[in-house]
């Protein structure tokens, strides 16, 4: 029986049908992995039966930019926050201050306060307002003239107290022209600074949005000269308050 079955295993015939049985299985294969040419998007991607199935995936587009969030809090004096203060309201909260005024005329644009010794050297408070809609556009300080230099170092470090330290700085402390300047997030930037050689101190709160809106006024009023004062108000420089 052996010699049998190898006999007929080694005959043409039989290596025939082998051949055609090989053969009908590659065409088989080839018929199956075709469609998947044809069905993906993408390139030509040909999967073996028994693989794992691939999945391109297309790279998705560059997001769009998150809108900026929104200013939580502001600059605050006398309990008004000062970006979106109007005249009608800086003036109430000014006399529960207890300043008083030396003008306060709506024919001009800026209302003025005694304010002797709110700060070493102060002597008096400016506040501006935009024609249009009366809201406030800047808070000056009229400083007395000092011979030394150190006021403006003095105003300087109040400031960075409450606000941390300033954006920009021109010049030096000891002497010579000066200036700091802080950008706050409500659009409020405040500016300090000392004339040369008058060494005058400024400082000032100014709304860029408003105050971008106007024409500065050249016109400066000069104050009377005082001795020099240790007293501070504390409600004398604002605050940011956060809402």
């Amino acid at each position: 029986m052996q010699s049998a079955s190898r006999f007929f295993r080694n005959t043409h015939l039989v290596q025939r049908l082998q051949q055609a049985t090989l053969i009908c299985t590659m065409g088989c294969a080839l018929a199956w992995v075709t469609p998947v040419w044809a069905q993906t998007g993408w390139r030509s991607v040909s999967t073996a039966p028994s693989g794992p199935a691939v999945m391109l995936t297309p790279i998705p587009e560059a997001a769009a930019p998150q809108p900026k969030a929104k200013v939580e809090g502001g600059l605050q004096m006398f309990g008004v926050i000062l970006s979106t203060a109007t005249r009608a309201e800086l003036r109430q909260a000014i006399r529960d201050e207890g300043l008083k005024p030396q003008r306060e005329d709506d024919a001009f644009r800026e209302d003025i306060y005694d304010a002797l010794n709110w700060m070493p050297g102060l002597l008096q408070m400016k506040f501006s307002y935009a024609p249009q809609g009366q809201r406030l556009a800047r808070v000056d300080y009229v400083f007395m003239t000092f011979s030394d230099n150190a006021h403006v170092e003095d105003v300087k470090l109040r400031i960075e107290g409450r606000f941390g330290r300033p954006h920009s700085v021109t010049g030096r402390e000891q002497s010579g022209p000066y200036q700091a300047v802080w950008r706050l997030p409500d659009q409020m930037e405040i500016f300090v600074a000392r004339e040369w050689p008058q060494k005058t101190t400024q400082l000032r709160f100014t709304n860029l949005p408003v105050w971008g809106q106007m024409r500065p006024d050249s016109v400066r009023e000069n104050g009377q000269t005082v001795r020099r004062e240790k007293n501070q108000n504390n409600q004398a420089l604002p605050l940011w308050v956060a809402r």
